[in-house]
């Protein structure tokens, strides 16, 4: 790939990990730019302000000031220019504190020079438009899906030494969610308040509160309930709250029934159809898995819905359902919709990413399917599938029953029989 036009800006008092980055990214293409400090960046940024620097990559320390500084001065210059942090900082609230100066990325040293180039790809295929976030959807970024970089990267090296990753996993969740239970994220009902402070009062000294204040602060109150309640399901599977129980083949089968039905209004809004291929042996149906059945319908109904906001318009959503001596199979196969801008298929890259928490394909809102859009569906369904003692993965598949042959993304769950 040719990015002879596209300029990316290194700022790092270590020439070790600049000449490395440096390097590494000017293969692919990119034109670099290296600085040791603050001055000798904001030199550059401010003589090249009109067509510059299209990303910049700094660390938190330099040799002559801080990266928070070079930070808010770049913020000046461009609002929606990509800035990616490296450093080796790795306490939540310094993380919080860059984040909220409208940073794409923060990664944990030390970073491998593919890492850096997967990121610095991934934030420069945005449009400018991706980075003009309301306070709302940017405190929803700043507060969840960034700082997740921090606790994947701890969750990675506890891993590969050995520790308890699964007690780090079980934190992580429970950090959150009692964050989110104290207000912590929602930037807007802070901004809601200030615009009380400074309402009319009455001769009793009561502020007047405005219908529309008044419906803004409802419907937040509402969208706080859900998240919390989003993170409580998630830590109730982790922390094995869920009571698991032994289920039939035949019972599955007959939730699996019911999800047309239950669906119909969403997949109206595409005038989609989703169809469900169910074996015509029964000599399996009285087999029996792990599960529970309300956890089960949901996993499956969050995978259908992933489903329809990823598919074109008027397109087909499959069940399959796959049965053997040992298991049972269940996939879900769908086209994927040409504006997301990641082709007609999952990118391979993606396919472990998306089960990470808070990993978004991209930014949208997609309010007609009452989905948070966090990126944690996919974090529930995982969590729970192997909770249940199965596994799912993603592929990319070439569907040849048409009269052109398409690209198609199938979820595959698979549940192993008691």
């Amino acid at each position: 790939m040719n990015h002879q036009l596209t300029t990316v800006v290194i700022v790092d008092d270590d020439p070790t990990s600049s000449l490395l980055y440096a390097s590494s990214l000017r293969k692919s293409g990119y034109q670099i730019v290296t600085c040791s400090g603050l001055r000798s960046a904001m030199d550059w940024l401010n003589k090249n302000s009109n067509h510059g620097a299209s990303l910049l990559v700094t660390d938190l320390q330099l040799t002559d000031g801080k990266g928070l500084d070079l930070i808010k001065q770049t913020r000046k210059l461009s609002k929606s220019m990509p800035i990616i942090v490296i450093s080796g900082d790795s306490d939540p609230a310094s993380i919080i504190e860059v984040m909220r100066e409208n940073v794409q990325d923060y990664i944990i040293k030390p970073v491998t020079p593919s890492i850096l180039l997967t990121k610095v790809e991934y934030h420069l295929s945005k449009s400018d438009s991706d980075y003009q976030k309301s306070i709302y959807e940017k405190e929803r970024i700043i507060s969840l899906e960034k700082l997740i970089d921090w606790y994947n990267f701890k969750n990675r090296k506890l891993e590969a030494d050995n520790f308890d990753s699964s007690a780090l996993h079980k934190n992580l969740f429970h950090i959150l969610r009692a964050s989110l239970s104290q207000g912590a994220g929602f930037g807007i009902l802070l901004q809601l308040i200030g615009i009380i402070q400074a309402t009319k009062k009455d001769e009793f000294g009561n502020h007047i509160l405005q219908k529309e204040i008044l419906e803004i602060l409802e419907d937040n109150a509402s969208y706080a309930k859900k998240v919390i309640d989003a993170f409580t399901e998630i830590e109730d599977v982790i922390f094995g709250r869920v009571s698991i129980v032994q289920g039939t083949i035949k019972e599955l089968i007959s939730e699996l029934d019911s999800l047309p039905k239950d669906l119909k209004s969403f997949l109206a809004i595409k005038n989609q159809s989703l169809s469900i291929g169910i074996p015509n042996s029964e000599y399996s149906y009285n087999k029996q898995i792990l599960w529970e059945k309300t956890f089960f319908k949901k996993i499956i109904k969050e995978l259908l819905l992933n489903a329809m906001k990823f598919s074109p318009q008027t397109s087909k959503i499959v069940i399959l359902i796959y049965l053997d001596q040992k298991e049972i199979s269940i996939s879900i196969i769908n086209p994927m919709n040409d504006d997301n801008r990641v082709g007609e298929v999952l990118p391979e890259e993606y396919h472990d990413l998306i089960f990470e928490p808070f990993f978004r394909l991209n930014k949208n809102i997609y309010e007609a399917y009452q989905t948070l859009d966090f990126g944690i569906g996919l974090s529930l369904v995982k969590e729970t599938v192997v909770k249940f003692g199965g596994s799912i993965n993603v592929r990319n598949l070439i569907d040849h029953l048409d009269t052109e042959s398409k690209g198609k993304v199938e979820f595959k769950i698979k549940f192993p029989f008691v």
